[in-house]
């Protein structure tokens, strides 16, 4: 399978570098927004082309699929113009902004047979997994999930450290993990999803902060502390799950139990290669992959109640 990769930043070269592990795979192209570092991102690759332009990449007969990991922004129209190139497309979250854009991918993928895969890598985390599989079988059952996710980028800052040519939203991108993670492992979209926005603030005037809440119908709880505004030096996240047999804490890729005993333990970005593969593994035996965007729909509708709640356009 020969890919195409859109964008050049850093989790392009997590996609990059698990690509390149795959025998059965290539990388046929790169496009970015400004010509030099995509070549030299291409270099990187083994790529044949660079180039800004989508519509030159998309254009090759020799491309298999598209990787798009590019400005959240865009990811609408370079999703959309892929798979009307008749391009499979594995695609970063956020998928859209918006859910009717979102519902749009979806339709569009059905009508012209090809897989649109979601990057919720957090649905591959090793942890996850362990966890998932036990409430499959049975054998815990979800009570209460929260997350504290704290960051500092008032300025334009990734976390790499890199300037940013665009702007990141809190609910949709990393709002959206967490999310997706609690309606993945309930099992069911909520009966309540609420959230406040902190004001507008940073170099860009945008909400920084976020605090919601999701009720489900089975009873569970999920509850979500993110903020750009915390002065912290890396990315700190911790994720707690209470259940009924027990309760399990989340933080640096080791997942314990009540009694401080690790249970599961991976590093989170080893999950990106068996994300990928699931991708390419699903395009080959054409079936649905395990976060193709039609799964993922009920939690794009609740990120989209939380914004509803978020602005005071709902109750």
């Amino acid at each position: 399978m020969r890919f195409c990769i859109v964008g050049y930043g850093a989790i392009a070269g997590f996609h990059r570098d698990a690509l390149l592990k795959m025998k059965d795979v290539r990388i046929d192209g790169v496009v970015g927004r400004l010509l030099e570092p995509a070549q030299k991102f291409a270099e990187l690759c083994q790529a044949d082309v660079a180039t800004v332009h989508l519509g030159e990449a998309l254009a090759r007969k020799s491309v298999d699929a598209v990787l798009i990991a590019s400005s959240s922004q865009v990811h609408y129209d370079q999703a959309m113009a892929a798979l009307k190139a008749g391009k499979h497309v594995l695609l970063e979250i956020p998928m859209t902004l918006r859910l009717d854009e979102a519902e749009r991918l979806n339709r569009v993928a059905e009508a012209t047979g090809r897989t649109l895969m979601v990057c919720h890598t957090e649905r591959f985390y090793g942890p996850n997994l362990w966890l998932a599989d036990r409430i499959e079988r049975g054998s815990l059952h979800p009570l209460h999930l929260h997350r504290d996710w704290h960051f500092f980028r008032r300025t334009n800052i990734g976390w790499t450290g890199r300037q940013r040519s665009w702007v990141d939203n809190i609910l949709w991108h990393h709002g959206g993990h967490a999310v997706d993670t609690a309606v993945w492992l309930f099992g069911e979209e909520p009966l309540i999803a609420r959230a406040l926005y902190g004001p507008p603030s940073g170099t860009h005037k945008v909400p920084l902060d976020l605090s919601a809440q999701l009720a489900f119908p089975s009873g569970g709880l999920a509850s979500f502390v993110l903020s750009y505004n915390a002065m912290v030096k890396d990315v700190t996240t911790h994720t707690v799950l209470i259940c009924e047999e027990d309760t399990f804490a989340f933080r640096d890729g080791i997942l314990t139990n009540y009694r401080g005993e690790i249970v599961a333990e991976e590093e989170p970005m080893l999950a990106v290669p068996r994300q990928n593969r699931e991708f390419v593994d699903s395009v080959v035996q054409g079936r649905v992959p395990r976060t193709g965007i039609g799964t993922l729909l009920g939690s794009w509708r609740t990120l989209d109640r939380l914004e509803r709640s978020a602005l005071g356009l709902t109750g």
